[in-house]
């Protein structure tokens, strides 16, 4: 079980913040903040040095909250937005159905807020809920060349593209079949195979779910957020855009 040391705030009378530091002992001397660890005295809030640096272990600043605007509505969340001094953030972020995720690097910055579209996890790409997997049907008789490394089928759906991930399910798993570099007509090519399916077998493709953004379905979103900088950080709001799920 994880220990964490907690500050009450007089002026909101209730507990504002968890902190990973567990001092020995605690005074305020002369407006001053001072904790004691292993037999050394520490001064709190010093406005020069590394900010969540304590005893000498470097933390990450962690803010966790809720969004659940219209409870009784599934919605699905699509963008996240910030208004602060830094959007070096990763995010995760939880509903009650999916999970996803937002990387620093994905935020860009537009009149003085940061956006990013939330993505799925990788976990994802065979989840064959989401729009993101198509069926393709099954593999026709004397279908699969070994030398050219293609698949052939009655019918490739519009929706199939090059780059998509390929899939079969064999004994109960899914199984890799290669990433597509090439459709002509019923025709799928691979650069080689990672599995060679059995003749007959059904088969799916699945597109990257890190770069399909068609966000987090839920009733209500439970948002993470990590910094590791060092310095000053500030942060005003987090926003979501979120539209209605109709079934």
């Amino acid at each position: 079980m994880e220990e964490y040391t907690l500050t009450y705030d007089e002026k909101v009378k209730g507990w504002t913040s968890f902190h990973s530091f567990i001092p020995e002992y605690m005074t305020n001397l002369n407006n001053e903040f001072f904790t004691f660890k292993d037999g050394q005295i520490y001064l709190h809030n010093v406005d020069s040095g590394a900010r969540n640096n304590f005893y000498g272990t470097q933390y990450e600043t962690e803010i966790e909250t809720v969004i659940n605007d219209g409870p009784s509505e599934a919605k699905i969340f699509n963008v996240l937005e910030l208004e602060g001094s830094s959007k070096n953030w990763n995010i995760t972020i939880n509903t009650d159905i999916d999970s996803g995720h937002i990387n620093k690097e994905s935020f860009k910055t537009k009149e003085g807020f940061h956006y990013s579209y939330i993505r799925r996890d990788t976990a994802d790409i065979v989840n064959t809920e989401l729009l993101s997997v198509q069926g393709v049907g099954n593999i026709a008789t004397s279908g699969i060349n070994v030398i050219d490394n293609t698949l052939t089928f009655g019918l490739v759906p519009s929706t199939i593209s090059v780059g998509d991930s390929f899939y079969t399910i064999q004994g109960g798993l899914y199984q890799k079949i290669g990433d597509i570099v090439s459709i002509s007509g019923g025709v799928v090519g691979f650069s080689e195979f990672a599995y060679i399916p059995p003749e007959g077998n059904f088969c799916f493709a699945a597109k990257n779910p890190l770069a399909e953004a068609y966000g987090l379905k839920g009733y209500f979103a439970t948002i993470k957020l990590v910094n590791s900088d060092q310095g000053a950080v500030e942060i005003y709001s987090l926003n979501a855009e979120a539209i209605k799920s109709f079934p």
